[in-house]
C-alpha cells in the first residue's frame, strides 16, 4: 500500500484501453501475487515525496475516450510497479471506482499544487497529447506490454511533450491545472493494464 493523506475508495469496474507496443519496463504478475505491490523488474524507485493536506474538490467526470466494458475479474491478477509518483505529493483526494449515485471514477485525483510539474511515472512513449471537455489538457504514455498511464487536467497548452516522444521516469509532461471537468487544480491519474483501467494505487511505489 502506498502512503496517502486522504483516500476515498470505490468499487472498481475497468474499461478498455489501447494495446501496448511490447517494450515494457513491467511484466504481468502471477495469478496469485504474494502482494499487490509485487516488484516486476529490478528498477530502483525514485525518492519518495512528502504528503500535504488535500483540500475538498468536486470529483472528475468520465473522460471522453471510447471504451468497451470488460469484466473486472478478468484483470484482477494484473499488478505491477511504476517507478515513481507523477507529482510532488502523494496526497489523494478521490479514489478509483464507483461513487455514490453510480458514477465511475477511472483513476485517482492527486492534490498537487496548481502550476507544479506533472512527471512521467515510468519510461515510455507518448501516444496522445490532447484536450477535451472531460479530461481537459492531458497526456497518455505507452509503457509497453499493454500498460498505459494518463495524466489529466493540465494547464491548457502546458504539455511539454509530443506524440511519439520517448520519456524517462521523472520527465516533465505538463503542469497541474484545472481544465476539463475539475473545480480546483489537481492531477487526475489513470493506469491501463491488459485492456482495462485499473486502480493506480497498487502500481505506485
Amino acid at each position: 500500500m502506498c502512503a496517502v493523506t486522504t483516500l476515498l475508495i470505490g468499487v472498481s469496474v475497468p474499461a478498455a484501453a489501447l494495446a501496448g507496443n511490447g517494450n515494457s519496463v513491467y511484466a504481468e504478475a502471477p495469478a496469485a501475487p504474494t502482494s499487490p505491490r509485487q516488484l516486476v523488474d529490478a528498477q530502483t524507485f525514485a525518492s519518495a515525496y512528502g504528503s500535504t493536506a488535500a483540500p475538498t474538490v468536486v470529483r472528475d467526470a468520465f473522460g471522453v475516450e471510447t471504451v468497451v466494458e470488460t469484466p473486472a475479474a478478468t484483470f484482477s491478477a494484473i499488478t505491477g510497479t511504476l517507478v515513481m509518483w507523477p507529482a510532488n505529493t502523494t496526497a489523494v483526494n478521490d479514489g478509483f471506482g464507483y461513487r455514490d449515485g453510480g458514477e465511475f471514477h477511472g483513476g485517482i485525483d492527486i492534490m498537487a499544487a496548481g502550476g507544479s510539474t506533472i512527471m512521467a511515472a515510468s519510461p515510455g512513449t507518448v501516444v496522445t497529447v490532447a484536450e477535451d471537455s472531460g479530461w481537459g489538457a492531458y497526456v497518455k504514455v505507452d509503457h509497453g506490454g499493454g500498460i498505459y498511464t494518463l495524466y489529466a487536467h493540465m494547464i491548457s497548452g502546458s504539455q511539454s511533450v509530443s506524440v511519439g516522444q520517448y520519456v524517462n521516469a521523472g520527465d516533465a509532461l505538463g503542469l497541474v491545472g484545472q481544465t476539463g471537468y475539475a473545480s480546483v487544480p489537481h492531477l487526475h491519474f489513470e493506469v491501463y493494464a491488459g485492456g482495462s483501467r485499473v486502480d493506480p494505487l497498487p502500481w505506485l511505489p
